[in-house]
């Protein structure tokens, strides 16, 4: 009886082995998709494969936006001087505001507690 067991494994173990053979300048992505397609490998291990291969097999969605720096460049220098004609003079920072020195940061003893 434990002999045909042992036989029995032996040949699952050798149908499982021809399964996943790989060229030998096979990349790592053939050998997750050797996995994921086998029907043999237990559905768990089978799932973390695809999912593996995911980022891999499908494109990523991204937004690239062309942007030409002459052209900005150019568009600035073009404002700036008009703003210019208009004024007669570069535009300003516009007028200072004072602001109230800053509240000392020392505790004072009628905010203490008892």
């Amino acid at each position: 009886m434990t002999e045909t067991i042992g036989m029995v494994l032996d040949r699952i173990e050798a149908q499982q082995a021809n399964a996943l053979q790989l060229r030998p300048n096979a990349l790592s992505i053939d050998l997750l998709r050797a996995v994921y397609r086998n029907p043999s490998i237990p559905l768990p291990v089978r799932m973390r494969a695809a999912i593996a291969c995911l980022p891999h097999e499908t494109p990523k969605l991204a937004v690239m936006g062309l942007v030409n720096e002459q052209s900005f460049a150019g568009l600035l220098e073009k404002r700036i001087k008009r703003m210019e004609a208009m004024n007669g003079q570069p535009p300003s920072q516009g007028p200072q505001i004072e602001t109230p020195k800053p509240l000392p940061r020392i505790a004072d003893r009628r905010f203490r507690r008892i």
